[in-house]
């Protein structure tokens, strides 16, 4: 993202060239989200949250969810890489962002990302302490925690796939067009969050916050650091904290 900041600014006067993809790309990417609950209610693959822990059922049902959001994410993705490719104004590098030719600056980032991923796990056990106050029934996140190594394996799959996906079409791919559509960071980033959230709903309403609370923090980092990098390393091991903790207990 450090030459997409000046490209940002708007190459020539027509609003069909604005941006780092063209807009049906975009309007593209959109009707696949508005796809994703429908397509995810038709194939029950929300149904985990309603299923007892501790069997074979809940078991094939989460990793049915995995599988099925990872299917999507690679379905964003491949939107969002094929149109900065044909539009041609960003390249991959150059939307991620970042420079790891020096030791110092992998560390850097590094560094960067284990104390995002701190404040993000503190911040998330707070917002779970206080919300879990608020609901009546519990949330489906608690339905996600691995009970064996095949859940585990899958939602690991799906934290490392959501941690490179989500950065790159979210903070890099529609920050990129909707700052360039708008011509401001500010709203730009405000319908990026916003779409980043209706991704997660299945989670539940209230759960809803923490997910805006963590955009915020993603989209803050990409625009100071000017790479998704850090980001990519903070959000894959945050979202992946619960199964890599079932693995270490394993040793």
């Amino acid at each position: 993202m450090d030459s997409t900041q000046q490209q940002l600014q708007v190459v020539g006067t027509s609003w069909l060239s604005r941006g780092v993809a063209s807009p049906g790309n975009l309007l593209l990417l959109l009707a696949t989200f508005v796809l994703f609950p429908i397509i995810g209610r038709w194939m029950h693959a929300f149904a985990f949250g309603s299923i007892p822990l501790n069997g074979q059922q809940h078991t094939r049902a989460l990793v049915r969810f995995f599988l099925f959001v990872m299917a999507f994410e690679w379905v964003w993705f491949f939107i969002a890489w094929a149109g900065i490719r044909r539009f041609g104004k960003v390249t991959f590098a150059q939307l991620v962002g970042g420079n790891w030719n020096r030791a110092s600056r992998c560390f850097l980032d590094l560094g960067i990302a284990l104390g995002v991923l701190v404040v993000s796990l503190a911040l998330g056990t707070l917002m779970q302490e206080f919300l879990g106050r608020f609901e009546s029934s519990p949330a489906p996140l608690s339905s996600m925690v691995p009970q064996n190594v095949l859940e585990a394996a899958a939602f690991l799959a799906a934290a490392l796939t959501a941690g490179f996906v989500e950065e790159f079409v979210f903070r890099g791919y529609l920050q990129s067009q909707l700052t360039a559509f708008t011509g401001s960071v500010t709203v730009g980033s405000i319908l990026q969050i916003l779409l980043f959230v209706q991704g997660h709903y299945f989670q539940g309403l209230l759960r809803l916050i923490p997910v805006a609370v963590f955009g915020l923090i993603f989209t803050s980092l990409a625009l100071w650091r000017k790479s998704l990098r850090p980001g990519m390393i903070a959000h894959g091991l945050g979202d992946g904290f619960g199964p890599i903790m079932f693995f270490l207990r394993l040793l």
